[in-house]
């Protein structure tokens, strides 16, 4: 009798495996973030008891032993109870902060009595445990599950973190437990749609709402829900964004959880700019690169630098144009993060620093030049002719500006050509009938520069009688058979002929006629 082998399990299915993992790698995260908050708590016993860190650590310990709470809870516990009210730091100095081309926040408004709620006791530790988990987000959509994770406790379903663009819109840049094809739909949110997320980010206040408060107010809601949350995000005095929590069934926040989730607000912001900023994801910064990128000559975005009352007492070139020059040898890359007045020391005295400010503060273009200026590099600072532009854009100034040296010297090499060899240049614009001529050419020609100079078929006029119907020939020829040409010919100066040679050539256009003359003149 033959004897059948036991069938073998069903292997895990792929999916409970990726789930396994997803839960173990969850949990070394968590278990990351808790030793970092230990590592702090047991660095402030060293500080303040002046013990070693075993001392210390072991102290933690026996606390948590003995109130049978968990070790990264008593941690968090313990900084929560002598950490002051979370208040965002200074920025950091950045050559670069794309949050600049934003709209300024409005003042603001006068607190209310009392000031705002502390965080003391379990939330206190609590954000301490979130404020560590976010600074380990890699990105907007971990930063949004960190962020649901911490208020999760309090019943929360879904987050969202959205940035501002300088039109006003918001664009979504991270959620969790948002249905895909919701998050799909609201990719970028217009500033023309009535919603309580961009209402939160334009204004920059924060919005707590219910549904049936939402819809008196006219507010849509993202991906549904019963109450919604909305809450700016900053950076630096400015509103960069907007983080939006929901919840499916009604839940009444008193004063100490939204205290609670404005702090974690801040932390989320601080975090999401740092996150756009290290991947060139940041509000505005595209916009601005491609505006730069498509402008010629210099331009660059000049950032105000204030002394300790406000007063602006320079600008920094925050972002150059490829093209932008100091007129010398240093190009944008040598530019970029300098400040005016270090690359023209004149700058204040010229008035051009006061002119830019007052430009900032009413919102007016301001003009400059061309005058003469001094440039700064190399031995020692040269005398320059300028002329710049600046206009304001979000809280700085796009300025360009033109160094007016090198044509004044072309000018000059030309003009002292001329006198040496006795000739002169001449350009005919038969479309617009404009003409120019250069200083020689009125010399050699013999004419008046008051008079202005001659239309091309007037130019037989000059010519003695017995030379004219020879130059209107060659300027029919010109003309009519885009042929170049070269005649000699007298002109009447001071009552006597003077011999001169005109060497002329057409510019075709596109329908192959002519458009332009070109020519210069010589005394034979």
């Amino acid at each position: 009798m033959t004897r059948r082998r036991a069938a073998a399990a069903p292997a895990p299915p792929l999916v409970a495996t990726v789930q396994r993992l997803q839960r173990e790698l969850d949990a070394l995260r968590r278990e990351r973030r808790a030793h970092a908050v230990v590592e702090q708590a047991t660095g402030l016993l060293i500080a303040r008891q002046g013990c070693s860190p075993e001392e210390a650590f072991t102290q933690l310990r026996r606390i948590s032993q003995h109130s049978n709470i968990r070790l990264v809870d008593v941690a968090a516990g313990l900084l929560g109870a002598v950490a002051p009210p979370p208040v965002a730091p200074p920025p950091p100095p950045e050559a670069f902060r794309p949050e600049r081309y934003l709209r300024p926040l409005a003042p603001p408004p006068e607190p209310a009595a009392g000031g705002p709620v502390p965080l003391t006791g379990e939330a206190a530790g609590r954000y301490h445990l979130a404020r560590a988990a976010m600074a380990t987000a890699r990105d907007a959509n971990a930063l949004a599950e960190m962020l649901a994770e911490a208020v999760r406790h309090l019943g929360a379903d879904s987050t969202l973190l959205g940035l501002l663009e300088p039109d006003g819109a918001v664009r979504l840049v991270g959620s969790y437990g948002l249905p895909r094809s919701v998050a799909s739909l609201w990719q970028r949110a217009p500033g023309t749609v009535h919603m309580a997320l961009l209402r939160a980010a334009v204004d920059g206040d924060p919005l707590w709402l219910t549904r049936d408060e939402a819809r008196r107010r006219g507010y849509d809601f993202i991906g549904g829900g019963a109450v919604r949350v909305c809450l700016p995000l900053r950076r630096a005095g400015h509103t960069i964004g907007v983080a939006a929590i929901s919840w499916d069934t009604h839940r009444d926040l008193d004063d100490g959880e939204r205290a609670y989730l404005s702090a974690l607000a801040e932390t989320a912001g601080r975090r999401l700019s740092a996150l756009s900023g290290a991947t060139g994801d940041a509000p505005a910064a595209h916009w601005l690169e491609a505006v730069l990128d498509a402008l010629p000559g210099s331009v660059a975005f000049w950032c105000p630098v204030r002394d300790d009352a406000g007063r602006v007492v320079d600008f920094r070139l925050d972002r150059c144009s490829p093209d932008a020059t100091d007129g010398a040898e240093r190009g944008r890359d040598a530019l970029t993060g300098l400040r005016l007045l270090e690359l023209h020391p004149s700058a204040a005295d010229d008035g051009i620093v006061a002119g830019c400010a007052r430009a900032l503060h009413d919102g007016r273009p301001f003009h400059w030049g061309p005058g003469p200026a001094w440039r700064a590099g190399g031995a020692r600072p040269t005398r320059v002719l300028l002329s710049l532009r600046a206009v304001p854009f979000g809280d700085g100034l796009l300025a360009s500006w033109h160094y007016h040296d090198e044509q004044r010297r072309a000018a000059d090499r030309s003009a002292r050509l001329e006198r040496a060899g006795d000739v002169g240049w001449v350009e005919w614009d038969l479309g617009g009938d404009a003409v120019a001529w250069s200083s020689g050419a009125y010399r050699v020609l013999g004419r008046d520069p008051a008079d202005g100079p001659l239309l091309l078929g007037a130019l037989h006029r000059w010519a003695t009688p017995s030379d004219a119907p020879r130059v209107r020939a060659a300027l029919r020829a010109l003309v009519e058979r885009a042929e170049p040409t070269e005649v000699e010919f007298s002109v009447r100066r001071r009552g006597a002929a003077w011999p001169v040679r005109l060497v002329a050539e057409p510019v075709v256009d596109p329908d192959g006629r002519v458009a332009e003359v070109h020519g210069a003149v010589a005394r034979r």
